[in-house]
């Protein structure tokens, strides 16, 4: 009877902890999680704290050697820290991240991405453009693993 009553507390157990996350899409953070955010109390600005700390990682694996170019951006980045002598406001892509996520079919977008499309809208593409880039992530968003 032990046995029976341990393997079903393990069971649920198991359902309990390994659920799927809404939360993650393919194991990073998405809108989902972007907006959870604004519910939390523990710090005062976590989305700024959390694009803080992506882009520190982002600089960090550029140093180390170990980096492929993960957020897709980077040359619009460069170009808008040159044309604007490295103001960079975070404040503004929170805001633009907002926008962006206040489309319920972008919150499956990984914050990464999401974070690329702003960059790429304020470094002037067009609305075609941003629609195919926007289309080409919610895509690889929706997609199942292989």
């Amino acid at each position: 009877m032990k046995i029976i009553l341990l393997t079903a507390v393990t069971f649920l157990l198991t359902l309990a902890v390994f659920p799927q996350d809404k939360r993650y899409t393919r194991d990073s953070e998405n809108g989902f999680m972007w907006l959870d955010f604004e519910k939390r109390m523990i710090a005062k600005d976590m989305k700024y704290d959390f694009l803080s700390a992506m882009l520190d990682i982002q600089k960090l694996k550029k140093l180390s050697g170990n980096y492929k170019n993960d957020l897709g951006c980077e040359k619009e980045i460069k170009e808008l820290q040159l044309k604007d002598n490295n103001k960079f406001d975070l404040h503004l892509m929170i805001k633009m991240i907002n926008k962006f996520y206040s489309i319920n079919a972008n919150l499956s977008v990984p914050i990464n991405l999401a974070y690329c499309y702003c960059i790429k809208e304020l470094a002037g593409f067009q609305s075609d453009e941003l629609e195919v880039y926007r289309k080409k992530v919610f895509d690889f968003s929706n997609s199942d693993l292989k």
